[in-house]
């Protein structure tokens, strides 16, 4: 059995599945307490926990903490060189800039400063750093720099994170970005994995803990505490991941839409498969080198608190507690359901707190509710046109990372969410178009947590004439010679990415391919030199093969 736990910020879902059934489903408030929150989910669920065999987690703690600025103080070494200055981009309070740089193949041209690093590192510590992130430029063609540094300052500090290890792709400014986030959550990540897995041992699930990241994918519990920043965003992730194991047509293209509490996630997908941020996901306006779905997010949900400013009915963002109908004291879309008789709350309630806002307004109360449940269906549509209009405005590319050349434009709509039943017809009508609720569209999320592949992508950097390949995801390089292959390097990166399976927090029986491979001759006067070579190789995200589909 699988079971897969999404943690939102309003709920908390479970599904266990034995096969390709769905045995049992939960959903709980999320509390303060997340890893209470997840046992009460595996409660919840009723099951037998002896034939459990996988345990998928999709969590907000990454995102939060970074969006909420709740993480350790870190610190960050820069290294690049004339050109381009780091100081433009420097992050945190505690950025040291040093002496040192590389060519963009990776040559010494100015080496480290002993010295200056010594001195930041004393600096650092002087200032409360828990972590330090070290960034060189031009590192993933030669680490040496990075490495260099973290041996001078590494014992003095809890965590260190070289930035050639975060991604194979070449972005300064977006590398310095993902280092000190993955430094700056550590911490936390590393406690909620140890508490979770103490948690799950006594009720007696011993079967190994997976994390779901950005890109769709999953990843072990030791490679989340390595690699923590990859979960950022993984709550859309599991949103799409669950719309794929639920869309019985893969064919078209189709707008999926998950409305939750606080707020709606929107996506694509395009024959069944999810788009990607080419060039790495943004964290609260920050660009990153993480690879992430292309998702959005706005700030509208069933629970979302509905205020009257300048006339006009508003619905979020934010949330203040459960619908009145439900318990709570605010005024959401969910009272204005039930005040019309389609959402089976305590419409008396309701009636309470959205009488006021109707005399305000001059309306009667079925007027204000239907006004209500408009402005937030009016709200999605807007946001997710916008997302539309500004996916078609750049290259667009799956999570198989190829080019799709055509304009997107959705034919239906996939809608899940704990809300999505009721508010069918309503986006239906608003949108204009062909709109499914799939079953159990309200547990969509942990369904696509729990079905998610294990996933890795490694870059390989080859230069014959200097005689290396480097992996920077792999913290490593080797010698080559100078009659390397783009065979050798492709049989190189499969071989080197199932020795490393597990560092990579891949399970086993993995399929690779290569997504892209670049290959240059490098000519000195009339005679070639060398050749510069540089290859992809990624497990691909996706559905688990048991599943057969809804």
């Amino acid at each position: 059995m699988i079971l897969g736990i999404d943690i939102g910020g309003t709920h908390t879902d479970a599904v266990c599945l034995h096969g390709s059934e769905i045995i049992s489903t939960a959903k709980t408030i999320t509390g303060e307490d997340l890893v209470e929150s997840i046992l009460e989910a595996v409660r919840g669920l009723a099951v037998g926990h002896d034939d459990i065999r996988r345990v998928v987690l999709s969590t907000t703690l990454s995102t939060n903490a970074i969006v909420e600025k709740n993480y350790a103080k870190t610190g960050m070494v820069c290294s690049a060189g004339p050109g381009m200055d780091p100081r433009n981009f420097s992050i945190g309070e505690a950025f040291h800039l040093v002496q040192g740089a590389m060519d963009h193949r990776g040559r010494e041209y100015i080496p480290v400063d002993r010295e200056e690093v010594l001195k930041a590192a004393r600096n650092m510590k002087q200032a409360g750093c828990a972590g330090v992130g070290v960034v060189s430029k031009f590192s993933v063609r030669n680490p040496a720099h990075e490495a260099a540094i973290a041996s001078l300052i590494g014992d003095d500090f809890e965590h260190v994170c070289l930035g050639h290890t975060m991604s194979g792709s070449l972005n300064f400014p977006r590398r310095l970005n993902t280092t000190y986030f993955n430094v700056a959550v550590m911490p936390v990540q590393e406690r909620f994995v140890a508490a979770v897995t103490r948690a799950l041992e006594r009720l007696g699930i011993k079967a190994p803990l997976f994390f779901l990241k950005a890109d769709g994918g999953t990843y072990s519990s030791k490679a989340a505490g390595r690699l923590p920043v990859e979960t950022i965003l993984s709550g859309p992730a599991a949103s799409l991941m669950g719309a794929v194991a639920l869309n019985a047509r893969p064919q078209g293209t189709v707008l999926v839409l998950d409305v939750g509490g606080t707020t709606t996630d929107i996506g694509v997908l395009v024959n069944g498969v999810p788009l990607l941020e080419p060039k790495g996901a943004d964290i609260g306006g920050v660009k990153t080198l993480v690879r992430g779905l292309k998702v959005v997010s706005v700030g509208a949900g069933g629970d979302s608190c509905v205020s009257i400013e300048g006339g006009e009915v508003r619905v979020g963002p934010g949330r203040s507690g459960p619908p009145a109908c439900m318990g709570g004291s605010s005024p959401t879309p969910m009272d204005a359901l039930a005040v019309i008789g389609e959402f089976g709350g305590d419409a008396r309630e309701a009636t309470r707190v959205l009488a006021p806002l109707a005399g305000r307004l001059s309306l009667d109360l079925p007027l204000l509710s239907r006004t209500i449940v408009a402005v937030l269906v009016e709200t999605i549509r807007k946001k997710a046109s916008a997302f539309i209009e500004e996916v078609n405005s750049h290259p667009v590319y799956t999570i198989h990372e190829m080019l799709h050349p055509d304009l997107v434009v959705p034919e239906r709509i996939i809608l899940i969410g704990g809300p999505a039943g009721i508010l069918k017809p309503h986006i239906a009508e608003a949108f204009g178009m062909e709109c499914q609720v799939p079953g159990q569209a309200e547990v969509a999320n942990a369904l696509g947590a729990a079905l998610a592949r294990t996933t890795a992508q490694i870059t390989l950097h080859a230069d014959t004439e200097l005689g290396t390949i480097v992996c920077p995801e792999l913290n490593m390089e080797k010698d080559t010679p100078r009659t390397l292959s783009m065979e050798d390097l492709r049989a190189f990166g499969f071989a080197a990415l199932r020795d490393n399976a597990e560092a990579l927090g891949l399970s086993d029986g993995v399929e690779a391919q290569v997504i892209e491979e670049q290959c240059f001759s490098m000519v000195r006067g009339f005679s070639t030199v060398g050749r510069n070579m540089r290859i992809k190789i990624q497990t691909r995200p996706g559905i688990l093969q048991e599943w057969s589909g809804p």
